[in-house]
């Protein structure tokens, strides 16, 4: 049992370090993979000192729990984030932007927009806005890239709003939350589309921002993405509740 719980232990921490190398190369920069290396680094180092561990019963309950916090903390977030909610009568769809690689969107943002997309083909009234400003490694606004997606798939221009300046998801729905208000658009109308890890964090932000009464559809992601997403996600939550002190009227 015990060179089980070693071999185990130092497995993960190397499938942990080559998950991390693998979406460094494939992704732009994401803190999400600090963690992902941290956690990596531990559990190898466990595995490979396993032997010389002095009171490992006392270090043995203090991984385990941890691991089994990330684990509840990561399942609720899920769970969570494949409850849609939309019933497909919203006047405006927001998809929420989340990085593009020079001018082309990452395969996370193509299953927003797809998503997107989908909803439109049920609903082709409503207005999409397209939210997501320029960051590092990025050659356009991640506005420009989605809205040239949705375009090329059919969606009409005319059907399109972008929303070019956004930097993080406050700003998503502030600046989305402008532009309705500046057009005579209705804010209680409204549906986001992000991927399901995010609706969570996403569902706090819109409110906090005046979308009190928002839905939402989330996606799904590449599960070799799970790691480094969900870390990142989490710490931003955790960051949520202790700084962003704000409450939004509902959850």
């Amino acid at each position: 049992m015990k060179k089980a719980v070693k071999y185990a232990s130092f497995i993960c921490g190397v499938l942990l370090w080559g998950n991390g190398l693998l979406m460094s190369v494939i992704a732009n920069f994401n803190i999400g993979l600090v963690p992902v290396y941290g956690l990596g680094a531990v559990l190898t180092a466990y595995g490979v000192f396993f032997d010389k561990i002095k009171k490992r019963v006392v270090f043995d309950v203090l991984l385990g729990v941890g691991i089994s916090a990330l684990l509840v903390f990561g399942v609720s977030i899920a769970v969570i984030g494949n409850n849609d909610t939309a019933d497909y009568e919203e006047e405006t769809v927001i998809v929420l932007g989340c990085g593009i690689r020079g001018e082309r969107v990452s395969v996370g943002l193509a299953k927003r927009l797809d998503k997107a997309y989908e909803y439109h083909t049920k609903n082709s009234d409503a207005v999409i806005i397209c939210s997501g400003g320029q960051g590092p490694q990025e050659n356009i606004p991640e506005a420009l890239a989605m809205k040239r997606y949705l375009v090329e798939k059919g969606v009409p221009e005319e059907k399109i709003i972008m929303e070019d300046k956004s930097t993080s998801t406050i700003t998503n729905f502030r600046n989305s939350y402008a532009i309705m208000t500046e057009k005579g658009m209705s804010t209680s109308s409204v549906v986001f589309v992000t991927n399901g890890y995010h609706v969570y964090r996403s569902s706090w932000y819109a409110k906090n921002e005046g979308f009190l009464e928002a839905s939402h559809l989330g996606t799904d992601i590449i599960w070799y993405t799970v790691p480094m997403n969900y870390m990142r996600e989490m710490l931003a939550i955790v960051k949520m509740w202790v700084i962003d002190q704000r409450s939004p009227q509902t959850i």
